[in-house]
């Protein structure tokens, strides 16, 4: 059984070309190569803030039939937004913040559109307060989002208090709000993320395992856990030491998870790695040699047994 019958293989534009927003036509280049390469059948972005390259990307991603996430969580962030503020202003403009990128992920093509829920509160009493406006900010977006019906509205967990301490990280509270949407009538999805699983103290596999009917996609992304290391937290880094995870460790995920049932033919979900293109890196020699562990890993899962 090969990876691509059982799962989608994303390339994530926002970590290989992680400046590709900031010129008219990049990121329209970058998926071209992408697609050259072979490997990936779908693909990740950032915004893209130029119209016409948005137009030119969704005939692309219409004539090739690919998946693309559409993640706003960079222009949430840069905005200082945050969906789960307590300050009711902030987090109506938030919201109008995200909706008005729907219209943009549509023009592109996008089936998914993500972010982030935005920075907890300083205390836990005050972040359980959060995560009900987050919910209701939810709502909201996934209320405007029935306007473009092949849409998926998408949210990741973050660790909550290691590195980038969101409001949402652990998963059970993430299914606690996906299943009160759903009551309203519509859904919101989890991007599940190997990093803020660990930073948060919790199995990857086990937190998609209880969370399944709402996940999305599924992210493969190195840490280190270790807090008095210079890299602590969720960093984007190569795979390998000094964070936890290899592609031993990557393999033993990709077989639990097809034992699981969500890597599957029926499902196809899109899964990516995630590492961030330093200064000396060169991004196509990058996305082959993240492809190429992923394969690899994959060589190692015991399909059939």
């Amino acid at each position: 059984m090969l990876l691509n019958e059982v799962c989608i293989p994303g390339a994530m534009i926002s970590q290989t070309w992680p400046q590709s927003r900031e010129t008219q036509g990049a990121t329209l280049q970058a998926i071209k190569t992408v697609l050259e390469q072979g490997f990936y059948e779908g693909i990740q972005t950032v915004e893209v803030p130029f119209a016409e390259e948005r137009e030119s990307i969704g005939v692309l991603v219409k004539k090739e039939k690919i998946p693309l996430t559409y993640c706003i969580s960079r222009v949430l962030n840069e905005n200082k937004c945050n969906l789960s503020d307590l300050d009711d202003n902030n987090r109506r403009r938030s919201c109008e913040t995200v909706i008005t990128c729907l219209s943009d992920a549509a023009q592109m093509g996008a089936n998914t559109v993500t972010f982030v829920s935005g920075s907890a509160p300083p205390n836990e009493m005050l972040r359980v307060k959060a995560l009900d406006r987050l919910t209701d900010s939810l709502s909201h977006i996934c209320y405007a989002a029935q306007n473009f019906p092949d849409m998926k509205i998408g949210i990741e967990p973050l660790d909550v208090y290691a590195h980038k301490k969101g409001t949402l990280g652990f998963t059970q509270e993430g299914i606690k709000i996906c299943k009160t949407i759903q009551e309203l009538g519509m859904k919101v999805y989890l991007c599940l993320d190997t990093a803020h699983a660990y930073l948060n103290g919790e199995d990857p596999v086990e937190a998609l395992q209880k969370a399944f009917e709402f996940v999305s996609e599924f992210h493969f992304c190195n840490c280190v856990t270790d807090q008095t290391h210079p890299l602590f937290g969720d960093r984007h880094i190569p795979f390998g030491k000094p964070g936890v995870l290899g592609e031993d460790e990557i393999a033993a995920i990709l077989q639990r998870l097809l034992d699981i049932g969500f890597l599957s033919p029926g499902r196809r979900p899109m899964v990516l790695c995630e590492i961030l293109k330093r200064e000396q890196d060169d991004s196509l020699t990058l996305l082959e040699e993240t492809g190429k562990t992923l394969s690899r890993s994959w060589e190692r899962v015991a399909v059939g047994k």
